[in-house]
């Protein structure tokens, strides 16, 4: 069994200024997608089953000496599946001559990692992404499609994504962004209705890679330049504008080095939770269990101790009608 090797530090006299090097520093990852997906529904069994109806009717003439108009609403269902996630840290026989005192610690540090476990599976997720170590398959919504579809859906022919114009300049990302606002207006519920209050689609989230930092930070910050006279009277100049400043967007740009490519994923951010795109379910919260020579014969038998965790949660969607991707 893989344990840790603290060979490098058993040497007597050796400072421990450095052991936090590789300490993970994530704070805030939880709070980048915590407003635009469902983070912490509940469950209490394997797995769940969740239904709905479609758009309810809206009204309609009611011709005189004719029945009143009726007509059929159908309705969805879709399952999430409770996957465990696990990890054991095995320490060797002379822990106890660690001379930085840290191996015990970083052990423990299993409780720090876990807490980005729903970092790693939503971006695994938005860019449909194989990983045998998190999903073993990225799941489908309520609508049978992947969470990005490119054909008809929601009463659009390009579906929920935006094909992107340029990510090479700052007019071309906010073209595009503009591209993406439009399209939230433009979606519809199942009776060909708006779906969205088009008050509601100008508070976003922008998911991008690292590639596009420069000019993501030029369309976020990008400030209006004072006219310039150049010659005479009247002057000529120009007078650049932050345009999504200006037309009162209220965008959070989110730098991720786990998009590895140009594409980038956009997310109504505050909305309920039943109309985020995306749930994560929990079963059971982490949990954590120590192994050592009063309760588990492993450690008896070799004299190793260990830190064991473990959790349990499920990944679905009901509708994806709240994210547009940028490719």
């Amino acid at each position: 069994m893989p344990y840790f090797q603290i060979g490098a530090l058993l040497e007597p006299g050796l400072r421990n200024e450095f052991t936090s090097v590789y300490t993970p520093m994530y704070q805030g990852v939880r709070a980048a997608i915590g407003d635009v997906i469902w983070l912490d529904a509940t469950s209490d069994k394997l797995q769940e089953i969740f239904g709905f109806m479609n758009a309810p009717l809206y009204m309609v003439r009611w011709q005189a000496d004719s029945v009143i108009p009726s007509k059929a609403v159908g309705s969805q269902r879709f399952t999430i599946i409770n996957r465990d996630f696990g990890r054991r840290a095995v320490l060797p026989r002379n822990v106890e001559d660690d001379q930085t005192g840290t191996a015990m610690k970083v052990a423990h540090e299993l409780a720090v990692t876990a807490a980005i476990l729903p970092e790693q599976i939503f971006y695994q997720y938005i860019t449909n992404a194989t990983d045998n170590t998190l999903l073993p398959l990225v799941p489908t919504s309520a609508d049978g499609s992947a969470l990005y579809l490119t054909t008809t859906r929601y009463g659009s022919s390009g579906g929920n994504v935006v094909g992107v114009t340029s990510t090479s300049t700052v007019q071309g990302v906010i073209t595009d962004i503009f591209s993406v606002h439009r399209r939230f207006i433009e979606f519809q519920n199942t009776e060909s209705q708006p779906f969205f209050d088009p008050t509601m689609t100008k508070k976003m989230s922008i998911f991008h890679g690292s590639t596009l930092s420069l000019v993501m930070a030029q369309a976020e910050f990008q400030t209006r330049v004072p006219w310039e006279v150049t010659s005479g009277a009247n002057g000529t100049g120009q007078t650049p504008t932050s345009i999504l400043r200006e037309a009162q967007f209220d965008i959070r740009f989110i730098n991720s080095q786990r998009i590895t490519d140009s594409v980038y994923y956009c997310f109504l951010r505050d909305l309920p939770p039943a109309k985020r795109p995306i749930v994560r379910m929990v079963r059971k919260g982490y949990t954590e269990y120590p192994g050592n020579f009063v309760n588990s014969d492993f450690s008896r038998d070799t004299g190793q101790q260990y830190v064991q965790a473990d959790l349990r949660e499920g990944w679905g969607s009901a509708l994806a009608i709240s994210t547009i991707r940028v490719s």
